[in-house]
């Protein structure tokens, strides 16, 4: 872990690329590897951005503009410092943005965090255009917390249906992806990537796994946090990517894969209602 005393502190909850668990680094890169292929052109929102560290790469993507927008204040101005970025403190119930101002949002672990999900989904379509694009992941709570686990950090978390009812009424369009896999069935390749993969029970199968795949290895080399916003930039080789439970994926209800988080991709702003 790299000890640079110009960190945010780590709490646990908040992804800071110098200090997080190896697992969190990559899951968050994960999303944002993903979401940076939306950005090109398009001008980004990122809600409860944080570090800063997505927003940068979401901007060398190849967005028209980005804007960062934090609950807290801290995280703002380290934002600002550290990456130029235009990062706002703001609330996500009541986002500091005009209507219709937005191509594309991107809220990573956000909704689980505030106390009406309905009206964080309200705000993000109000500031999207008509045709705009809301990237949203969220714990899957029937395996997220399972057998009682509980994030003291989360208010309220959904399984995979209220998620979709959540985002259906506002977007024309739902598409569900996933990330990290506990377990699927042994006939998919999702196994290869799984925390209880079948495969396990071949010897050496763990060792090959994070010798093509070293994101799985608990260690996280320095340089590679040192450049977390260089490394959104770039796609896991397929054969690590095989093997990696933080690829995004879309949904496979075929591979009866049981994911810890949802992605949903959500587009087309539907008028509101009443």
């Amino acid at each position: 872990m790299n000890d640079d005393p110009s960190a945010l502190e780590y709490t646990g909850e908040r992804m800071v690329p110098e200090r997080a668990s190896g697992r969190t680094f990559w899951e968050h890169l994960g999303r944002y590897r993903f979401a940076r292929k939306f950005a090109r052109g398009r001008r980004v929102l990122d809600i409860a951005c944080g570090e800063g560290y997505g927003a940068a790469a979401l901007a060398k993507a190849g967005a028209a503009s980005v804007i960062g927008v934090d609950l807290s204040a801290e995280a703002c101005e380290h934002a600002r410092s550290k990456y130029g970025l235009d990062a706002r403190s703001g609330d996500a119930l009541a986002i500091p943005l005009p209507d219709r101002s937005l191509d594309l949002v991107v809220s990573f672990e956000t909704i689980e965090h505030v106390d009406d999900p309905a009206a964080f989904l309200d705000e993000c379509a109000r500031v999207l255009a008509p045709d705009g694009v809301l990237i949203v992941s969220t714990p899957n709570r029937p395996v997220y917390s399972a057998e009682g686990a509980h994030n003291p950090f989360h208010r309220i978390e959904c399984d995979e249906r209220e998620f979709e009812d959540l985002l259906r009424p506002r977007f024309k369009t739902v598409r569900l992806f996933t990330q990290f896999p506990e377990s699927s069935g042994w006939w998919s390749l999702r196994g290869l990537a799984a925390e209880r993969s079948p495969w396990l029970r071949i010897k050496g199968f763990w060792r090959l796994s994070t010798w093509l795949c070293p994101a799985k290895r608990r260690e996280v080399d320095p340089a590679i946090r040192n450049s977390a916003v260089d490394v959104i930039q770039t796609d896991e080789p397929f054969a690590s990517a095989l093997f990696s439970p933080y690829v995004v994926r879309p949904r496979s209800p075929w591979s009866r894969e049981r994911p810890y988080y949802l992605i949903a991709v959500a587009e087309g702003v539907n008028p509101p209602t009443g």
